[in-house]
């Protein structure tokens, strides 16, 4: 499932959820959250969201699991009046708290934006959308020739280099034709 795109630049944060709706009438919060491993919510004390008033920060009270989404109370919010002026808001972290990956795994803010080139170091475009698509992602590489869909694989992918904002591919048999060259 493909996620709007963020509505602020992020700069120094990171997205970890987008407010669905109210749930319920103590003020919680029924949230999609921006990650493949949801329990991740289990370890946060607290997230912000923006306003045009400023930044505001919410302590987590508890969570809880519904359907896809993650339930979520806030001390802040005392009743479902208060939590509806959340709804469709997004909920972030200081880029700085996020937790670490392992090795050769990356969080889609550091992909998006990456340059890709083949293994004769030819420029094929850079990643400006990830698509999930169940079995693994798939990076659109845009360049002015047109548009080139990587499977996001191991076979394909032979390096990223964040420092440099590159990335080194081995293309698949058959997918430049026609494509980008």
């Amino acid at each position: 499932m493909n996620k709007p795109q963020d509505p602020y630049d992020p700069g120094e944060w990171v997205g970890v959820g987008e407010v669905i709706t109210t749930h319920g009438i103590r003020g919680e919060l029924r949230i999609q959250p921006l990650t493949d491993e949801p329990e991740r919510w289990e370890e946060l004390t607290r997230v912000f969201y923006r306003s045009p008033e400023g930044t505001h920060e919410l302590h987590v009270e508890s969570i809880r699991y519904h359907k896809q989404a993650v339930v979520v109370k806030f001390e802040e919010l005392s009743d479902m009046n208060e939590a509806e002026k959340l709804r469709g808001a997004w909920l972030w972290l200081p880029k700085s708290e996020r937790r670490p990956l392992p090795p050769d795994r990356f969080y889609r803010d550091q992909i998006i934006g990456l340059e890709v080139y083949n293994e004769q170091d030819v420029h094929l475009g850079g990643i400006r959308e990830i698509l999930q698509t169940g079995a693994n992602d798939v990076y659109v590489v845009k360049s002015v020739n047109g548009e080139l869909l990587l499977p996001a694989l191991k076979s394909v992918v032979l390096s990223v280099d964040l420092e440099a904002g590159r990335m080194r591919v081995r293309i698949p048999d058959g997918l430049m034709e026609d494509k980008i060259r």
